[in-house]
């Protein structure tokens, strides 16, 4: 069994920016929060590895920062941002809601049900199956009772699961 990092597929990320964008008190409050976080954790980790790897060997970067995946990493966080905007919109009492409402639920599930295979298969990612079956019940649960229209919620929940299980877990992490 493997307990690797909990941050090495998307289910940390989005659960932490799903908890942020739910604590945020407004759109304009979830969009700063969240890009300030990633971005945040973006400055953090380029940046402690540039130093670390100036003086630690095993993080040895050869004295180069990392600026192109800075950059990209940087400019995913304004994405994620916007994402935080968009989805504070669960808040209203509406079909749309209500669909936004399933996504946070249906994209855990997915990556619970790749991790699943892959610990099946290949006895890794015990960790993090843990770590995203937990938050897509406690998101399941958390958003059913929010949405407007749970018909809509329930529905939306299930096909964002399958569908990004199908485009992205199942053909690129189950190649593990």
């Amino acid at each position: 069994m493997s307990l690797p990092s909990m941050a090495t597929l998307f289910g940390f990320w989005i659960a932490s920016v799903v908890v942020i964008t739910d604590i945020s008190s407004s759109n304009k409050g979830a969009f700063l929060n969240v890009f300030l976080y990633m971005f945040g954790m973006t400055v953090s980790f380029y940046g402690l590895k540039y130093i670390l790897g100036l003086y630690v060997p095993m993080f040895s970067n050869s004295g180069e920062f990392q600026t192109e995946l800075f950059v990209i990493y940087s400019v995913l966080s304004v994405f994620c941002g916007a994402g935080g905007y968009i989805l504070y919109f669960w808040n209203k009492k509406n079909l749309f809601g209500s669909f936004l409402c399933a996504l946070p639920a249906g994209a855990m599930l997915a990556e619970a049900a790749g991790c699943l295979a892959v610990l099946i298969s290949s006895r890794m990612l015990l960790a993090q199956t843990i770590f995203d079956t937990v938050f897509a019940l406690v998101f399941a649960v958390r958003f059913y009772k929010k949405a407007a229209d749970r018909a809509v919620y329930s529905g939306a929940a299930a096909a964002a699961a399958v569908l990004l299980y199908f485009t992205v877990y199942r053909p690129f992490l189950l190649t593990v």
